[in-house]
Parts: C-alpha cells; structure tokens; sequence
C-alpha cells in the first residue's frame, strides 16, 4: 500500500512544499520600494543580485525537492499518465486536490526561480502577486498528505485530527532547514543573516509545537482506543490502534522513533537553536561565525532525519497491524 517509495515522496514533497511556503512569505515581507527598484533592473544591481541569490537558491532547493518526490511518486504508480489524469481530474478528493496542489507548487516555484533570477522581467506587483499564490498553494501541499492519511478510517493510527497538524509544522520545519542549508552553502548568507537568525528562532517555535502535538496525536489515538465499544469490550479497531502504538514506541521501529525522530530532529535542533540564537552573540568576526554556521547546519541535517523518521514510523507502525490481520 506504501512504499518506501511514497515514504519519500511524503518526505520530500512536504520538504519541497515547506520550502516554497517560506521562501514565498519572506517574498512578501520584502520592502516594497526595494523590491520594485530590484525588479526595475531585473536584479541585476548589487542588492538585486543578493536578493535574487538568495531567493532563486531557496526556491531552487524546494523545487528540486518537489521534483523528486514526483518522481519517487511516479516510480511507484508506474504510469506517468496516472498522475497526469489526477491533475486533470475535478478536485473531489484529498488525493486529486493534492494533485492540483503539488502541480501548482512545482509550477509556480519554478516561475518564481526565473523570476528572482532576472530570467523573467516582470514587475514587484506581479512577483508579490506570485509569492502569495506560491504560499497558498504550499499550504494545500503540505496539508493534504496528512488529510488524507487521517481520512482512513481503517487505519486507526492515522484516524487523527492532530496527524495533519504534525505533518504541516514538520514539513515547515524541514523547509526552513532546507533553505538554510541551501543559505548557508551559498553565497547569501552574510547579507542575510538577520533572516537567517530569524528564521532559526521561528524553526525553534515550531519544532516545540511538534513535540506539544506529537504527545496529543498519541494520547488521542490511545483514549479514542481505550473508549472500547458499546460494551466495554476492546474492538479489533482498538486492538489494531494500541498495537500500532505499541510498535511505534517499542517495535522494531522504535529506534528510529526515538533517536531518529525524538533526538535527532527534534531535541538536538531544538537546544542547537536555542544555544545559537540566544546564547552566542551575532558576530562579525569569522572566527565566531563559522562555529554559528556550522551549528546551524548540523541542526538543519537533524530536522531532516527527523522529517524523514516522522514519515517513515508513522506508515509503518499503522500498516503492519493491518498486514497481520488486527483489523
């Protein structure tokens, strides 16, 4: 039912969709008067080509992200002409309006690309006006993956309200890392470390909120089990839902859980950020920069394990009570 396959691709697609949606907000916090004399010259002026590095690689990273996920995604359907009939499809279901969505992003990313890049003349109207179909679009991208695990109602694992909230905050956090890391290898990164700083800090908001949520996903998933049925008795939906809890937490997967997932993408980054933004003083010495930048980018590489863990424990701790037969 899932691959490896489309574990990446929930991966990367979400990934590449978090990296677009912040890409694409910080689009539409740029001054407006700088950004129409930056289009004006088609980023060509010295602050034009900072900005254009800086938001061409960022959208660059999301969409090359995007796009290997569409790929893994079209290696395990086997038919390219299968998706291509979801998008051309009406939107009547989580997966065809996913489609759309993650059409959509791709598209417009790229268009975005050529724009901060100088490749497109077009206007600061006209590329405010894209950063906010971008984000939108975005949005729906990271949100419908979660949506439509969390309609099975055969999978009690997923039957959650709270399994789309962790995937859109995880997919925004591995957006962020993936912008900075694509920053800080880059070119841009001292001409724009205050949104760096920023953006850390914000990651740091977020990756709290992923533990606050994966704590209620899996008290919700064990109440609505231990409820049982009308009489009391424990059902095979039930059953199904702690064994899948069970293995999440104690399973073969278990490590991957906790060190992969717990520590990795979301303890480590999280101390690794707070020590970075708020203890260490910004510097304009190389000699404390560097360790700053290093620290950054290992915690960028934890919330991606992390990201990865997240996908990869979720669909498996759900599908194998399914495979021996608890439901």
């Amino acid at each position: 039912m899932f691959s490896e396959l489309v574990v990446a691709y929930l991966f990367l697609g979400g990934t590449g969709a978090g990296a677009c949606a912040i890409m694409a907000v910080a689009g539409l916090l740029v001054d407006g008067e700088q950004l129409r004399l930056c289009a004006a010259s088609r980023f060509l002026d010295e602050r034009g080509q900072a900005y254009g590095r800086f938001f061409g690689a960022g959208l660059a990273a999301g969409v090359a992200a995007l796009a290997l996920g569409i790929v893994c995604l079209t290696a395990d359907v086997g038919r390219p002409d299968r998706l291509v009939l979801l998008v051309v499809s009406e939107p009547t279901n989580y997966l065809v309006l996913g489609a759309w969505s993650l059409a959509a992003c791709f598209g417009l990313g790229v268009l975005g690309v050529l724009a901060w890049r100088g490749v497109l003349s077009v206007r600061s109207v006209a590329l405010r006006g894209l950063s906010a179909l971008l984000a939108a679009v975005s949005f729906v991208t990271m949100a419908y993956t979660g949506l439509l695990l969390s309609s099975m109602a055969s999978m009690p694992l997923w039957h959650n309200l709270w399994l789309p909230v962790m995937f859109v905050l995880s997919s925004l956090s591995c957006g962020i890392a993936l912008v900075l890391a694509t920053t800080l290898l880059g070119r841009s990164a001292p001409a724009f470390a205050r949104v760096l700083r920023a953006l850390v800090r914000i990651d740091g908001l977020i990756i709290a909120a992923e533990v606050l949520v994966l704590a209620a996903w899996l008290v919700a998933v064990c109440a609505a089990a231990g409820a049982g049925s009308a009489d009391g008795a424990p059902t095979p939906t039930d059953a199904a839902a702690l064994a899948a809890v069970r293995l999440l937490l104690e399973g073969p997967g278990a490590l991957a859980f906790w060190v992969g997932l717990v520590g990795v993408g979301l303890v480590v980054p999280l101390a690794i950020n707070a020590i970075a933004s708020f203890v260490l003083k910004p510097s304009r010495s190389a000699s404390m920069a560097l360790p700053r930048q290093v620290a950054f980018l290992v915690s960028a590489l934890g919330v991606l394990i992390g990201g990865a863990c997240l996908r990869a424990t979720v669909v498996s701790a759900a599908l194998v009570p399914a495979a021996v037969g608890l439901l």
